[in-house]
């Protein structure tokens, strides 16, 4: 366990930066709840990865004495080969790096699936608002096409008839007789009956 009293990145991080490139240690979990990660960079510095699980804590943030805790396990005797630190650094520092950029694509993918999906929504709400209005518009221009059929039927049919009711000529009813023409027709029958009468005697005494 390396712990301080101190805030200072020169106590701190730099010194647990030198045990990791010169002896076989590794950081581990601190195991406390309290506290902030360790710095990975400061100003122009940049530090191992893991040394986000040092804790630092804050006299201003956590109400208590600065301090640094930094929880170190050793896997091998020995001090490391200078060939051995330089390539131990690099790789730790490439596999930061790659961790970071995988985080940056992961995230850009995200994005991009969430504009996606939203996009997509939005496409069908608008499908779906627009869906009812177009039977609707279909079906009101199919009553007013059958309106105007209709229209034009009942006109057709006016001006075939008008011409059949104009060639029948209207039916002239026969009135009844008066009573006086009626008398006048009896007494001109009676007037000739006895004309005709003589005649047929005078016709008869003749032939005898």
């Amino acid at each position: 366990m390396y712990s301080t009293c101190s805030i200072s990145v020169e106590e701190n991080e730099a010194v647990v930066e030198y045990a990791l490139q010169h002896r076989y240690v590794k950081l581990v979990e601190t195991g406390l709840e309290v506290g902030q990660p360790g710095l990975t960079k400061y100003n122009e510095k940049r530090f191992h990865p893991t040394m986000n699980l040092a804790k630092r804590i804050y006299p201003h943030v956590h109400n208590m004495d600065g301090f640094f805790v930094a929880k170190l396990k050793k896997f091998s005797n020995g001090e490391k080969s200078a060939e051995n630190i330089s390539t131990a650094h690099d790789e730790a520092v490439a596999k930061h790096e790659s961790r970071e950029k995988q985080k940056k694509l992961n995230q850009k993918k995200k994005t991009q699936k969430a504009k996606k999906k939203v996009f997509l929504e939005e496409q069908a709400k608008t499908k779906a608002a627009e869906a009812p209005e177009e039977p609707a518009q279909k079906k009101r221009d199919g009553k007013n096409k059958a309106k105007k059929d209709n229209n034009k039927k009942a006109d057709t049919a006016t001006k075939e008839q008008t011409p059949k009711a104009e060639a029948k000529k209207p039916e002239v009813k026969k009135e009844a007789p008066t009573k006086a023409e009626g008398k006048k027709d009896e007494s001109s029958v009676l007037g000739k009956r006895p004309v005709a009468d003589a005649k047929k005697k005078k016709h008869q005494k003749a032939k005898k």
